[in-house]
């Protein structure tokens, strides 16, 4: 009990500041509706809404051969689409956190409380991820990253903690539990799950370098790992998908395999030095400041946080042999540069005051302009939330006269403001078939289309 009370208040702020940032995720949770793809995932393979657990595994099983291999995660969307808006909300707002805390934790493993560490974590988030939106507050897609990148740090934590000590029990409990979980990471996502196996492999190939014993629960969690990535890529229905999305971007002509995976490869520099620009130079920075301001020579963390961001590299380049590259692949991408920032950042002498003032008002800077950026994003969400509110109440209005397509004038337009961090807009049901029918289900009805209110 006492080293409870211990750990407590040696954690407090950021136990304090975790309660704080979850109820700011928490609110914007609140207000984003449930759109596009959650409409499907609340539906059982009868079409109704599921109610059970079972349904769940039966609607993934079919899933699994129709249309993608990402099983664990859409299980994750299911249970939160199915569990209802408030503790489905919940759920994902404590998945962002925990994020955050496991980021937190591989960085500042052997060092005190660092507030500036966890803030600064949230604000790279925040002001860097460029797809917030479809990462965080949307169901479906915050279980395929958020929730898919949380199970893959939590697994590589386990690596992390032990080649950074240098040493780790080895227990039949151990082992079992990270095979495990090395099996839901490595069915989480196709590009990350290949990235992190080729972590894990190189953190090995370290330790037994440096002449240390390599625990059996490493090479079973690499078991796990390769067995999970194995059952979502050689999932039948990744075929019938990517076939279909292949067949869409070479529509009108025909030219050579080769080709195609040559201009997929020029096309992800070209994005690259897009998203990646600003979170690589602040990683440089930051590690230029570590080797002239470190706090003591510690040859392993520089080793692991580069590795960090070669398995970033990793990651992006493994999206040539996907068929499309969407903003929101680079969330975990870019917090797996994130977490090699924050381990630089974690190890520095702030007792040096070339660090601690340059560092601290930056976070503090910024700290300022998340606060009113959160603030004009929130009152967006809020906005779209009221729209999508009025366009439920018609449509049960228009269920309850017999109508079964229904139509629906005025459509919602994002702030233009830089400072709406999580750009939303409208979905374009007057155009893609399957919004219109996924929409009309969910609220029971044959379909629902959505046009400007000039078009009325």
């Amino acid at each position: 009990m006492s080293q409870l009370k211990n750990i407590v208040s040696e954690q407090r702020n950021i136990i304090l500041a975790s309660i704080l940032f979850f109820i700011g995720i928490y609110a914007l949770n609140h207000y984003f509706p449930i759109i596009l793809d959650d409409w499907t995932y609340s539906m059982n393979v009868d079409g109704k809404k599921i109610g059970s657990l079972s349904e769940i595994i039966e609607y993934q099983y079919l899933h699994y051969f129709s249309w993608g291999g990402r099983s664990v995660v859409h299980t994750v969307a299911q249970i939160m689409l199915a569990s209802g808006v408030f503790l489905g909300d919940v759920i994902n707002s404590i998945g962002y956190i925990t994020l955050v805390l496991i980021i937190y934790y591989i960085a500042n493993r052997g060092n005190e409380s660092n507030l500036s560490l966890f803030i600064g974590i949230n604000l790279l988030i925040w002001f860097l991820v460029p797809a917030l939106i479809e990462n965080i507050f949307w169901i479906t897609g915050s279980a395929n990253y958020l929730w898919g990148t949380l199970l893959i740090l939590f697994f590589l934590s386990f690596y992390c903690a032990a080649f950074l000590s240098g040493k780790s029990k080895d227990r039949w409990t151990k082992r079992i539990g990270v095979f495990f979980l090395g099996i839901l990471a490595g069915w989480t996502n196709e590009n990350m799950s290949v990235a992190m196996i080729v972590f894990v492999i190189c953190l090995i190939l370290l330790t037994k370098k440096e002449n240390k014993a390599i625990s059996k629960w490493m090479i079973f969690g690499l078991v796990g790992a390769v067995i999970g990535c194995a059952f979502m890529l050689l999932a039948p229905g990744n075929y019938v998908r990517n076939g279909g999305e292949i067949s869409n971007l070479s529509a009108g002509g025909v030219e050579p395999v080769y080709m195609f995976y040559f201009y997929r490869f020029t096309s992800i520099l070209k994005i690259s030095s897009w998203y990646a620009l600003v979170p690589t130079i602040i990683y440089l920075t930051t590690l230029l400041l570590y080797i002239k301001f470190k706090k003591e020579t510690n040859r392993k963390i520089l080793i692991l946080s580069l590795l960090f961001v070669i398995t970033a590299g990793i990651a992006t380049l493994a999206m040539v042999a996907a068929p499309i590259f969407p903003e929101r692949v680079w969330f975990a991408i870019l917090i797996l540069i994130f977490t090699g920032t924050g381990m630089l950042y974690a190890n520095l002498d702030f007792s040096s005051v070339y660090v601690r003032v340059p560092l601290h008002s930056v976070i503090g800077v910024a700290t300022l302009v998340f606060i009113y950026s959160y603030w004009v994003s929130l009152n967006d969400f809020k906005r779209i939330s009221n729209i999508w509110e009025e366009r439920d109440r018609i449509v049960n209005t228009e269920r309850q006269k017999g109508v079964k397509d229904v139509v629906i004038y005025g459509r919602f337009n994002a702030s233009d403001s830089w400072f709406v961090r999580p750009k939303t807009g409208d979905i374009p049901l007057d155009s893609i078939t399957w919004m219109q029918t996924a929409y009309g289900r969910y609220m029971g009805v044959n379909s629902v289309k959505i046009f400007d209110s000039e078009n009325k």
